[in-house]
């Protein structure tokens, strides 16, 4: 089969690889498109912490965000499940240790993250393997496209819910990108009153397309007027206004992960008005729940995706991915050959015809 193969910084390859093989209670799903995201555009010019602090080392498989069809069952899997269009998240636990046996996964000290995390390979191939118990069933309405951005946006639902966001209360969010659109759509089917802050023209321009109040940069009658805050880029100058914005007693959610340590933190700020700082990892547990929102059409995830390449356009593929002027924040990449072979230039097509081109 092939697969995704990054050798160093900026050098990336389509390989010849061995199919693997499905154990007990595990799928052999034939991948049809793969999101990438700021942690795979570091892992392929080589500025991840991950490959720094040698949690990482090349040559690997990358890839975390994905969509297939399941084509083979190991021993003990539901026959149900065979020809089923899925997902997944990609923590692989111990279920040795307190965590674990506590049913916390995602707090597993020796987890690997396919992709990310560990030595096992990501799902930048034809064909992975998958345990059964890290898979929802993509319903027949929702498109390749916006079943590809669950993995991720699913940890924006968990930061709304960390936050306990209500109608009563007012929520910024800082980051119109994947994250940031996801939980402002998230916080807003809540009945919550929501403004986007993005200094990108473009990104506000996408967020008011989907109907979100959307602004630049916060204004003076912004200062301490939200209950919920949830910084969703990781950028550093977000990091540090969120503590501004947050009102006395109110909450913030830490979605975007910055890439280094943040100086001129006001940590103070937040004891003196009583602040609850939460930190969000992964969206496991809220799956079924962003699910529900895309079909309910309170979340549009299709409108996220900027471009789908070719798997032969992978250099092309993570150029677009460096572009930061882009209009839209997700690029995918058809790994399916039969979804190649039908579709007509997806690198060309926009986000809505291209999710369209790929709709089973």
């Amino acid at each position: 089969m092939k697969a995704i193969l990054l050798t160093g910084p900026r050098t990336v390859t389509v390989a010849e690889v061995d199919p693997p093989e499905p154990g007990p209670g595990e799928v052999l799903v034939r991948v049809r498109l793969l999101g990438l995201c700021g942690t795979d555009l570091g892992f392929h010019d080589g500025s991840s912490n991950y490959l720094h602090d040698g949690l990482k080392s090349y040559p690997f498989v990358p890839g975390h965000e994905w969509v297939g069809t399941v084509t083979a069952l190991g021993p003990g899997v539901d026959p149900a499940l065979a020809g089923q269009r899925v997902a997944g998240h990609n923590f692989r636990a111990c279920g040795r240790c307190p965590h674990c046996r506590a049913g916390r996964i995602r707090y597993c000290p020796d987890r690997s993250e396919i992709g990310v995390l560990g030595p096992l390979p990501g799902a930048g191939s034809e064909l992975i393997t998958v345990p059964v118990s890290t898979l929802t069933r993509i319903p027949d309405t929702m498109s390749d496209a916006a079943a590809a951005l669950l993995e991720p946006t699913a940890a924006a639902v968990h930061a709304v819910d960390r936050l306990a966001v209500t109608s009563a209360d007012r929520v910024a969010v800082l980051g119109a990108g994947t994250l940031g659109l996801a939980a402002a759509q998230a916080a807003r089917a809540l009945g919550a009153p929501t403004v986007v802050f993005d200094p990108q023209p473009a990104a506000r321009e996408l967020a008011r397309g989907l109907g979100l109040v959307a602004e630049a940069t916060p204004a003076d009658a912004d200062k301490e007027a939200y209950d919920a805050v949830i910084e969703a880029s990781g950028s550093v100058a977000a990091v540090r206004s969120a503590v501004g914005l947050v009102a006395s007693g109110g909450r913030v959610a830490q979605l975007g992960t910055p890439h280094r340590t943040v100086d001129g933190f006001d940590a103070a700020g937040l004891v003196i008005r009583n602040v609850t700082l939460h930190g969000v990892l992964s969206g496991i547990g809220y799956w079924d729940r962003l699910v529900a929102l895309v079909e309910s059409g309170a979340v549009n995830l299709d409108a996220l995706v900027d471009r789908v390449f070719p798997l032969d356009d992978l250099d092309e593929a993570f150029a677009r991915l460096a572009d930061a002027g882009r209009a839209r924040p997700k690029v995918l990449v058809q790994v399916d050959p039969a979804l190649r072979d039908a579709a007509a230039s997806p690198a060309r097509a926009g986000s809505r015809n291209t999710a369209a081109g790929v709709r089973r």
